[in-house]
């Protein structure tokens, strides 16, 4: 497969935020596991944040572009697609946190633009949830909302509720640090997506 010159510095950059972390990893690294010069790297973008900000958005991308198609062809009932939703959102957080990225603090990180495309990220997760939460009303899984604006309402709190299952992990990590791994994310997610959605289900 023929890459595009953007494309292999992305994947270089992947690969080298997953092993070295974004700190430790230089432009001259990104070029040289790219096969081309650091030159042309700075002919696609203006700095390695750019190029941090450009991995995240090519995870969201792909994360709503995977999230869409489960909704578009989601069948009843639909508090079982969200429930696949949400747990494997949480999962696809968990593979950019700690598979291609080394940190989980590169998700949580400061750095504005990636703020904001995370922000316009769960936004549009919002969106797909509340969607999924009126199909289920209309099919009598859950108890209707007074209005449209209810079930947003309703699927930002769901993705509260669920905020300590996405990086940085602290309050799942405090309990025993070393002893966080991906089967006990798998554990909390699953009997807390659960439990969230039984929540729904009674009209919580």
């Amino acid at each position: 497969m023929n890459l595009s010159r953007r494309e292999k510095i992305l994947a270089a950059a992947t690969w080298l935020f997953g092993y070295y972390g974004f700190e430790k990893t230089t432009v001259d690294d990104i070029a040289d596991r790219a096969s081309i010069s650091k030159g042309s790297v700075y002919l696609e973008f203006k700095n390695k944040e750019a190029i941090l900000v450009a991995v995240v958005q090519q995870f969201t991308s792909k994360e709503l572009e995977r999230i869409h198609k489960l909704v578009k062809e989601a069948r009843e009932p639909y508090l079982d697609v969200l429930q696949e939703l949400l747990y494997g959102h949480v999962m696809s957080y968990w593979s950019i946190a700690n598979g291609q990225l080394h940190s989980p603090e590169v998700i949580a990180s400061a750095n504005p633009a990636i703020m904001g495309e995370i922000i316009n990220f769960q936004g549009a997760i919002f969106m797909q949830i509340a969607f999924l939460l009126e199909k289920a009303a209309s099919n009598e899984e859950i108890p209707k909302a007074r209005s449209a604006t209810d079930y947003l309402y309703k699927a930002e709190l769901i993705c509260y509720l669920l905020a300590a299952l996405f990086p940085p992990y602290d309050r799942l990590k405090a309990r025993d640090p070393d002893s966080f791994d991906e089967a006990v994310l798998r554990k909390y997610a699953d009997n807390m997506i659960k439990m969230t959605l039984s929540g729904v289900r009674a009209g919580s």
